[in-house]
């Protein structure tokens, strides 16, 4: 009779080792930056451009993947300090409070400037006015002025509204501490869900104004203008005494005169070389500017020819 006593650990040993080899076989390769996945979120104030920014990118290089979510700024910046994204995209940039967080847990965070929005300005047509100054919005916001008699050229004689993102929108948080840093808003503001949603509000409601990204306004209607806003501290020429008026046009962002225009910033957690490092270089590059120049907002990183917005 045969011993086959040695049998069963040679069959153990074997199958391990088979499994081993399998498991081996099996691993998912490593993401480089232009090949896998990634799930990154966007500011809703400029996630138009981005996502053409994300579109363009895994057309150029088909063995990616990104799945880009349209999210507050706030919202962003909170998922990725927790870890739950790599990449984010936000019109500002991380406040004491964030940068905090960062420093205790010695977070790996990278940040690129990649581009400056601005916020535009917008009335309801029938409201009769084409221009405003900050300290108007200024007042309208703390309640010092309340109707449209109080400002020039209105054709209006009712109370004035405003039409906003929430609390934790990009937009909300840049209005708070560009105009009112100081005191709280007073209650004329109309939360909204979305920037398209402001951009209703406003068109259905003659006594309204609001604010919205640069990025939304190919989705103004006939009966929204886009006001042209007044700062003494922004001027063309600095030796002028006359109140100049900038429409959110890209020759104005770039050149500072445009009073409401803010950076956008990429952040980066916890690169590895994987797409998120990719689309980073791909966003800043050259690329990416004709992406954001394109599309209404002034290039960062790269001199490219300006395109006026009436013309896009």
């Amino acid at each position: 009779m045969k011993n086959t006593s040695f049998i069963k650990p040679l069959t153990l040993v074997l199958i391990s080792i088979l499994v081993i080899i399998a498991l081996s076989c099996s691993e998912k390769p490593h993401d480089t930056p232009t090949q896998g996945s990634l799930v990154m979120i966007t500011s809703e104030d400029i996630f138009p451009v981005i996502d053409i920014q994300v579109k363009e990118f895994m057309r150029v290089y088909e063995k990616t993947k990104i799945r880009n979510i349209s999210s507050s700024t706030r919202n962003a910046i909170v998922q990725m300090l927790n870890d739950s994204v790599k990449v984010i995209v936000v019109p500002r940039n991380l406040n004491d409070e964030e940068k905090n967080v960062v420093e205790k847990n010695s977070l790996d965070v990278s940040s690129t400037k990649i581009a400056y929005d601005g916020v535009a300005v917008i009335a309801n047509v029938r409201s009769g006015i084409t221009q405003i100054t900050v300290q108007a919005l200024h007042d309208i916001l703390t309640g010092r002025i309340t109707r449209w008699t109080a400002l020039h050229h209105a054709a209006l004689t009712s109370r004035i509204v405003v039409g906003m993102c929430g609390i934790n929108s990009g937009t909300y948080e840049y209005i708070k501490q560009r105009i009112v840093p100081d005191t709280a808003f007073a209650p004329v503001i109309e939360r909204c869900s979305t920037s398209p949603d402001v951009i209703s509000f406003v068109s259905e409601h003659p006594n309204a104004i609001g604010f919205v990204p640069v990025s939304w306004l190919k989705h103004y209607t006939d009966t929204v203008t886009v006001l042209e806003v007044g700062d003494p501290n922004f001027k063309s020429d600095s030796t002028s005494t006359e109140m100049e008026y900038f429409s959110p046009e890209q020759a104005y962002m770039y050149k500072g005169y445009y009073p409401l225009t803010r950076p956008v910033y990429l952040f980066v957690h916890n690169a590895d070389g994987g797409v998120e490092t990719g689309f980073a270089s791909f966003a800043a590059g050259v690329e990416g500017q004709r992406i954001i120049v394109k599309n209404g907002l002034v290039p960062a990183t790269m001199p490219v020819r300006l395109v006026h917005l009436n013309n896009q």
